[in-house]
């Protein structure tokens, strides 16, 4: 009985003396940014990885993105715009306030 004792209590001790994943990721993220990209660098020009081409790829695909959202914007708002107008225009051919209104006929003309 007492050697089950103290083969647990060697037991437990010698799992704390391990390493845990806490403590490498914790020196991994103490390293810099600037260490970490010349690492990364390093690492991608040996295994031929371009990261200037990379690079310039994904800049251009941020200004590609860029642009699609100010297209997708402007045309938005050019239907919005056309929008305002056209209820407006039918709030113009109104005689009365409140008076009921037919918007197939002011939006198509029918």
């Amino acid at each position: 009985m007492a050697e089950d004792r103290t083969s647990l209590a060697q037991g437990a001790t010698m799992a704390n003396r391990r390493s845990t994943g806490k403590e490498s990721n914790a020196s991994i993220a103490n390293i810099s940014r600037t260490r970490r990209a010349q690492l990364v660098a390093e690492f991608e020009g040996e295994l031929g990885i371009d990261y200037k081409a990379r690079a310039k790829v994904a800049e251009a695909e941020r200004r590609w993105q860029a642009r699609k959202t100010f297209i997708v914007w402007v045309v938005a708002l050019i239907f919005f715009t056309i929008a305002c107008q056209k209820l407006w225009l039918m709030g113009e051919d109104v005689d009365v306030p409140f008076s009921e209104i037919n918007p197939m006929h002011s939006l198509f003309g029918e």
